[in-house]
């Protein structure tokens, strides 16, 4: 599989809307996600100046009593060598380590009161074994605000997901996909105030 042109995205949404339940201040939250993502799709979004544009992923997820979907896009930077996933030779690499280093935005909406939180990617690697489609990924992030009772919230997050693709193929040169994707988020979230239900 030829991944040159490959910028894949599971940004993975960081999932917040989560905090509209909250019952103190600080809430420590665990949640299941599952969704789809599209590789190949020209979204404009390029930091960094490699003519990539970031992917797109959508999705649902389920924690402590709320749940709801979530939309994001990630900006996944091939990395020269592989050195923190698995050494097989089909293995590929990529990460995000800052703004100038791959980029990860998200919004997540509560299915019951349509409030929206926001989250960054801060750091994250990305395994794909191209022999097969098969990934992991393992990302940290930070809750960046909301709106309704998300207004303000802070806090951070480890995701952990796998996934597949479920078709790929070329198109003049630049790599394009679809597949799919489950894990799991593990945050803490700070609301202003102590807003939550």
């Amino acid at each position: 599989m030829r991944t040159r042109y490959l910028t894949l995205g599971i940004s993975l949404f960081m999932l917040t809307s989560l905090v509209s339940h909250a019952a103190a201040e600080t809430r420590r939250l665990k949640c299941t996600i599952a969704g789809t993502f599209t590789d190949g799709v020209e979204t404009n979004i390029d930091t960094n100046g490699d003519n990539r544009s970031a992917t797109l992923d959508q999705g649902a997820f389920k924690c402590n009593g709320t749940s709801g979907i979530y939309q994001a896009e990630a900006e996944w930077i091939p990395q020269p060598t592989v050195t923190t996933c698995p050494n097989v030779p089909s293995m590929r690499e990529f990460h995000i380590v800052d703004q100038t280093q791959g980029q990860g935005r998200s919004v997540s909406t509560d299915s019951k009161t349509g409030d929206q939180t926001f989250s960054q990617i801060t750091s994250g690697t990305f395994c794909l074994d191209t022999a097969t489609g098969d990934y992991t990924t393992t990302t940290t992030g930070i809750y960046r605000g909301g709106t309704g009772k998300s207004t303000g919230a802070t806090g951070t997050y480890t995701l952990q997901a796998a996934g597949s693709y479920l078709m790929f193929g070329f198109k003049d040169g630049i790599f394009g996909g679809f597949g799919q994707f489950t894990g799991t988020v593990d945050s803490t979230v700070t609301f202003p105030n102590g807003k939550g239900d």
